[in-house]
């Protein structure tokens, strides 16, 4: 199929020779007039016969002219249906490569979004470390799965909670506790350790939410907080 371009281009000359043609059957047209008022012309008396020549050529341009515009308006129909088609196809295109583009953008902000690890600021450190350091105080134990990101999260929260006063010791989840986001374990909601609740809340605080949850089994005492990191939510 050819180019909308191109198309432009053809129709441009079929709307041109429209117009010629529309000239010609106008020029016939009154060549034919002018010579029913033959006896008004002198040398229609010297020559009785051009007249009529002049007439049946009058009648030739009106017929080819009117033929030129039929065929000319003919064309043109058929190319501004082609021309029609052709934008709706590569609209279409335009739309497919749109989606493609989409799909492509979310894939790579998943990606980006995989790769970015969590990291606590010095300034979220600060908030943290004024808020907790006059509160109660606990063992803290600090899980974490076995993968570089949460090893890295886990570490800076362990060096959060140490600059605040806390005892806290880091280690590596056990199998059964393979997750993804961060938790504070206690072994019972009801009486939870003194420190639980002001370490959820200063952590909430720069917007990290430690999603508290009983669990009898991977927490060793009544007085310990567990700080559970999985993977990253994404």
């Amino acid at each position: 199929m050819q180019g909308i371009t191109a198309l432009e281009h053809t129709l441009a000359q079929f709307d041109w020779l429209g117009d010629i043609s529309a000239a010609v059957a106008l020029a016939g047209v009154v060549l034919a007039a002018a010579m029913r008022l033959g006896d008004i012309w002198p040398f229609a008396r010297r020559f009785p016969a051009w007249p009529r020549l002049v007439e049946t050529f009058a009648v030739v341009l009106v017929i080819a002219g009117l033929a030129g515009q039929i065929f000319a308006a003919r064309k043109t129909r058929d190319i501004a249906e082609k021309i029609t088609a052709s934008a709706l196809t590569q609209t279409a295109r335009t739309d497919e490569h749109i989606k493609e583009l989409q799909k492509e953008t979310a894939q790579l902000r998943l990606q980006l979004a995989r790769f970015k690890w969590r990291v606590i600021t010095p300034e979220q450190q600060t908030a943290v470390v004024d808020w907790l350091k006059k509160g109660p105080k606990g063992p803290v134990l600090v899980l974490y799965q076995p993968e570089d990101e949460p090893s890295s999260f886990a570490t800076q929260i362990r060096d959060v909670l140490a600059a605040a006063g806390f005892e806290v010791k880091l280690q590596e989840r056990p199998a059964t506790l393979s997750v993804t986001g961060t938790f504070l374990l206690v072994q019972d909601l009801e009486h939870p350790p003194p420190q639980a609740v002001p370490i959820q809340n200063a952590f909430r605080e720069i917007h990290i939410d430690l999603d508290g949850q009983q669990d009898a089994v991977h927490v060793p005492s009544g007085a310990t907080v567990v700080i559970l990191i999985g993977t990253r939510r994404v």
